[in-house]
């Protein structure tokens, strides 16, 4: 597929941050290995099917493994927005993507874990009383859980991020735990302001005290100006991360294999749940648009609107027997 290529170098690349980069280039390598330098014209949605089918159950073989519904649906995201520029562009007629169907393997396809609101505030309350005595991971994962951030996100944090008199945190770059430097946010949307509350902005406060005056009795420096640091100097990679929220799960008596990702997840289920409005939950996640949002939480979305169905019905009763 030599378009998909072009489509990409010309529509997409210019605009995207590295990491998002190496999923295209992934979609470009799956396809290509699939149709090689067959043209858009000539495949129908037959033959775009039986691509979904390969890669989704795989046929037993190591060169073609099943793959989960994420990655699965990410390439067929990638590809049906190449096709649709070819139709614009008046290389094709017909959209051959319509009126397929996504394949995946459920076993490779993990659902979205997060805490509910009584294993949120547990975890809170373990972690406001080991801030001083754990890790500075204690503080990020409160940080997160407070923020619905990216681990990058947070990782990238430097002081001037942090707005203390207007309560805001200003997110317009992330953490590249690989080349432990600065990076460019995932999307344009990703960079953006997230309100915080006043309790969160004197934890942050109080660490910056106790961080200065380590660095100055160690006559250490913070030339980054880096929010989240170990005593070493060091941003904690992701391995670190995971890694303490399971202590910190489990001194908190939380029965889970909760991510460090997961946190951003629970942050996001909380308002969903407390009735704030998808619009807001989306630009405060940093989303592109509000249906990769929805798409993200719709089975606690589901959920909400059974409960809404159910309060819907006892008022229509209630307002029927008035009287």
């Amino acid at each position: 597929m030599p378009y998909l290529v072009k489509w990409y170098q010309t529509f997409r690349e210019p605009q995207l941050a590295d990491a998002t980069k190496y999923k295209y280039q992934y979609t470009i390598q799956v396809a290509t290995n699939y149709f090689g330098k067959m043209k858009l014209k000539d495949i129908n949605t037959t033959t775009y099917q039986e691509f979904l089918n390969l890669y989704g159950n795989g046929d037993g073989t190591k060169d073609h493994p099943a793959h989960a519904k994420a990655t699965a649906e990410k390439i067929n995201t990638h590809i049906r927005a190449c096709v649709r520029n070819a139709i614009n562009d008046g290389l094709i007629q017909h959209d051959f993507t319509a009126n397929t169907h996504l394949v995946f393997d459920p076993k490779h396809t993990r659902g979205i874990h997060y805490l509910n609101l009584q294993q949120t505030g547990s975890l809170i309350k373990y972690l406001k009383g080991h801030l001083e005595t754990g890790s500075i991971v204690n503080y990020m994962i409160l940080a997160t859980l407070m923020t619905g951030m990216r681990a990058s996100e947070v990782a990238a944090l430097t002081w001037d991020s942090l707005d203390r008199e207007r309560l805001i945190i200003n997110i317009d770059k992330s953490w590249d735990f690989v080349k432990k430097d600065f990076k460019a946010t995932k999307n344009r949307s990703s960079n953006r302001v997230i309100d915080i509350n006043a309790d969160l902005v004197d934890l942050l406060t109080k660490l910056q005290f106790s961080q200065n005056m380590y660095l100055n009795t160690h006559h250490q420096d913070n030339p980054k100006n880096l929010m989240f640091i170990s005593h070493r100097g060091n941003v904690p990679d992701y391995n670190t991360l995971n890694d303490q929220l399971k202590k910190a799960l489990k001194g908190a008596g939380i029965d889970s294999e909760l991510t460090f990702h997961g946190l951003r997840h629970t942050h996001a289920s909380i308002l969903l749940y407390k009735g704030v409005s998808i619009a807001y939950i989306s630009q405060r996640l940093g989303h592109e648009n509000i249906s990769t949002t929805t798409r993200t939480y719709l089975h606690i979305i589901k959920e909400l609107e059974n409960k809404e169905s159910e309060k819907t019905t006892q008022y229509m009763d209630q307002l029927f027997n008035i009287g």
